[in-house]
């Protein structure tokens, strides 16, 4: 079975994409696929103290030995890491989900080849898919993951005035050279009677409408909304969450 690459991106930070990112991996855990959780977003992610997981191993040990091989003199196109030095860098939650914790260490300006060394070698290992959670904005390692994975989902909260800044972003990642084709909206947040529907946005966007999800009980909580019915609010989420998968499917 081919491997499934999916990168979770916001257009801007406090999306949600990382709350999006780690529920996706492990809805897709609980069905059976095997299937690892990617913290691409370098010296900050939030992955690794989400999930209790421990500081190290991570993905930033494995960069450096990929900065170590390059300053040496080896171009990184001409990397090679075996299966099991890879899986070295890699975590197990206590659920059976593989993650690969965040480097907290940034590569400003040079981790654009260092990032697809790792993509590209991921995709030696036997995992069915696997999940990128990536920086908001528009970095050129980001723009390299973009470009190398099968789905791109883009996620937003639905206020008109976010929506408009997607439409600017998606503009300038075109301008840089990404491909959109393989993008898809992805709504974190049941629009109200005022707002724009998410079909609506998505057709104004281009897009295809990948799923729209109930907003998360912790992000609820992050903005200071009420807790009532958090139960029944996780159980929509829960649904949501596989319907978006059935159509990834």
């Amino acid at each position: 079975m081919a491997q499934k690459k999916i990168a979770v991106y916001g257009a801007r930070e406090g999306s949600g994409k990382t709350v999006v990112a780690r529920e996706l991996a492990g809805a897709f855990h609980l069905r059976g696929k095997k299937t690892l959780l990617v913290d691409m977003v370098l010296g900050g992610g939030q992955v690794t103290r989400a999930l209790g997981l421990s500081p190290e191993p991570n993905l930033g040990q494995w960069l450096q030995e990929i900065d170590r091989q390059i300053k040496s003199g080896r171009p990184y196109f001409e990397l090679r890491f075996s299966p099991e030095e890879i899986t070295s860098y890699i975590q197990r939650h206590y659920t059976g989900l593989d993650v690969l914790a965040t480097s907290p260490v940034d590569f400003p300006g040079q981790a654009a080849g260092m990032v697809e060394v790792v993509v590209t070698h991921l995709r030696s290992l036997p995992y069915e898919v696997v999940i990128f959670d990536t920086r908001s904005g528009v970095r050129e390692y980001i723009l390299r993951i973009l470009s190398m994975v099968d789905i791109v989902l883009l996620v937003e909260d639905g206020y008109h005035y976010h929506i408009q800044h997607v439409a600017e972003v998606l503009e300038r990642l075109r301008e840089a050279g990404v491909k959109t084709d393989h993008f898809q909206l992805v709504y974190n947040r049941m629009p109200s009677v005022v707002d724009e529907s998410p079909e609506e946005a998505a057709a104004n966007l281009g897009l295809p409408l990948a799923g729209v999800l109930p907003e998360h009980p912790e992000l609820r909580q992050l903005r200071g909304a009420t807790n009532f019915l958090s139960f029944d609010i996780a159980d929509q989420y829960t649904r949501a969450m596989n319907e978006l998968i059935d159509r990834l499917e």
